[in-house]
């Protein structure tokens, strides 16, 4: 199978921080961006996220890495530097600068990212929410913990995910690793990636009323998918999969391009807590996304 099932042989490893399984090697497809299947499709809607090969040319690789780049050395008031326990090297995060950097504009708008993301969708009109730039310095002793996407933001609806893709090799014992069909639980509470403690409550009665609970042990969740992926690559999965990723302690930098894409149903909604990223326009509980400017309707 496409994908590298992850035995359930659960022990620890502190290094890494995850738990570890024995990886069967990942085989290599290659979609044409006009071909995608209908089992694509199927596998996404089932497992929650799926792998597609060979997606993006040099040429857009080439790109993002220049737009990464700028956002490196022009970062946000939303960026964050984090430094593991262990390790010389530091997680490098920020968003919401697309609009700012012409190569993130050329391929929000122009490359196969958005002809995935619409089919995969399966909606009529495909809008763009962020794009999110994850840099992982070689020797980085930071994991990115166990979480949901969705709670984060002001949003519900089915029809989010998101396009990760990698600019440079990653090997299955640092890659992105998912809980496999866990986009069909409820919404948990979302954790700082800093402290891996849940976001503050800020609207008690909100929070009584949404009843988000703690992630479970992750013993509960089930079988854990990923795959090694190369330059371009890319790995698709929904707004509500359980994901994270290990530490990087490797020689080598993982620098990684996050897109966001929401389809039809997707509705603003509220949180009990300051949504990430802390911005929503001027939309209100019940609106759709599409109706505000700030979250362009892509053509493709």
């Amino acid at each position: 199978t496409e994908c590298a099932i992850w035995e359930k042989q659960w022990y620890q490893r502190r290094v890494r921080g995850f738990s570890c399984f024995s990886v069967p090697l990942c085989l290599s497809s290659v979609y044409d961006i006009m071909e995608f299947s209908e089992s694509l499709r199927k596998e996404f809607w089932e497992n929650g996220a799926v792998v597609v090969r060979g997606l993006f040319s040099d040429e857009w690789l080439e790109k993002v890495a220049s737009g990464i780049d700028s956002n490196l050395a022009h970062p946000s008031k939303y960026s964050e530097r984090v430094k593991g326990d262990i390790g010389s090297g530091e997680y490098f995060n920020d968003y919401m600068n697309w609009q700012g950097i012409p190569n993130f504009v050329d391929f929000v708008h122009n490359s196969p990212a958005p002809r995935l993301a619409k089919f995969l969708l399966d909606t009529e009109k495909l809008v763009f929410y962020h794009e999110h730039v994850l840099v992982k310095d070689p020797q980085t002793g930071k994991r990115t913990p166990w979480h949901q996407d969705q709670p984060y933001y002001p949003m519900d609806g089915k029809q989010v995910l998101s396009i990760w893709m990698p600019l440079d090799r990653v090997e299955v014992m640092e890659t992105l690793l998912f809980f496999k069909g866990s986009h069909k639980l409820p919404y948990f509470m979302p954790y700082k990636f800093v402290t891996e403690r849940p976001y503050p409550i800020e609207n008690e009665e909100l929070q009584k009323k949404m009843n988000f609970p703690p992630l479970p042990d992750e013993t509960q969740l089930g079988e854990i998918i990923g795959w090694d992926v190369s330059p371009g690559d890319c790995v698709v999965f929904a707004g509500t999969t359980i994901h994270g990723a290990p530490p990087n302690l490797t020689n080598t930098c993982r620098r990684v391009l996050s897109t966001r894409w929401l389809g039809d149903d997707v509705v603003c909604a509220e949180r009990p807590w300051t949504t990430s990223p802390p911005v929503q326009g001027s939309l209100k509980p019940g609106d759709k996304f599409v109706e505000d400017g700030l979250f362009p309707e892509i053509k493709c």
